[in-house]
């Protein structure tokens, strides 16, 4: 029994997670916002109010939105090609 709930709490956490991965980055950062509010509404969060909204603004100016991983590079890679003669 103990095991059974072990595993549907890690199948949940696990669906839980990529759910969260796949959503838009906006979705996620309304969610993350809303949830900041609810936290400090409750009291068990001490953080300054502005500071999720400027971490979502600082990630929007990205080059997708979702992510800075990418935001130095110019443009797609080229693609080389490489041609053997036969002999």
């Amino acid at each position: 029994m103990l095991e059974d709930l072990i595993v549907y709490a890690a199948v949940g956490c696990a669906g839980l997670y990529s759910g969260w991965r796949l959503l838009p980055a906006a979705a996620r950062f309304s969610l993350a916002e809303r949830a900041a509010t609810l936290a400090q509404g409750l009291g068990l969060a001490k953080t300054d109010p502005d500071a999720v909204r400027r971490r979502a603004a600082a990630r929007a100016r990205s080059a997708c939105g979702g992510c800075s991983g990418c935001a130095g590079k110019t443009g797609p890679q080229p693609v080389l090609f490489i041609n053997r003669k036969d002999s």
